[in-house]
């Protein structure tokens, strides 16, 4: 079987192979669930059987990351309470570097050792209403990635006191 389309991967479910997500919302536990009728175990964290669906690739306008619609299921209202503490978690620690990230898996249920498919993304603009948990999945904003990587203050040294990197040992 190959995945060539969204619909191919939403369609999974009854075959060997299972689409997956792993939902991280910074300050609550991470979210596992996998589009099938009973719960697996993969990786050491059981994915309970939920409903989602993965729309089709949005192209956005000039100068926009292209993103997908991913629908998870809320007929027990469970995601909206995670998007309520999520939004409580922003409101004490700020939106600087806390972000939702998601793992898509495709998982094969004859070998669950390793996934088929790993991608990873961030899970932006989440909503609610009575039947779906909408989010928008993009690719990882360049904008969030921090340049240069190391900063270099005076009067202060990144590296512990007498390091393998650290100057002050060649002084020795």
């Amino acid at each position: 079987m190959t995945l060539t389309t969204i619909n191919d991967l939403n369609s999974l479910g009854t075959d060997a192979l299972l689409p997956a997500l792993e939902i991280t919302i910074p300050g609550l536990d991470k979210i596992y669930v996998v589009k099938n009728r009973e719960n697996i175990t993969f990786d050491g964290n059981e994915y309970l059987a939920f409903d989602f669906q993965i729309e089709d690739l949005s192209q956005g306008g000039k100068g926009e990351l292209p993103t997908w619609v991913v629908k998870v299921d809320n007929s027990t209202r469970i995601l909206e309470q995670y998007i309520l503490n999520y939004d409580l978690y922003l409101k004490e620690n700020g939106i600087q570097g806390n972000y939702i990230e998601c793992i898509i898996r495709v998982l094969n249920t004859n070998d669950l050792s390793e996934a088929i498919i790993e991608e990873y993304f961030e899970l932006n603009q989440p909503t609610t209403d009575s039947k779906w948990a909408t989010f928008n999945l993009s690719a990882s904003s360049p904008f969030r990635m921090q340049y240069p990587t190391r900063r270099i203050f005076q009067n202060l040294c990144q590296w512990k006191f007498k390091d393998d990197r650290s100057a002050y040992r060649d002084w020795e």
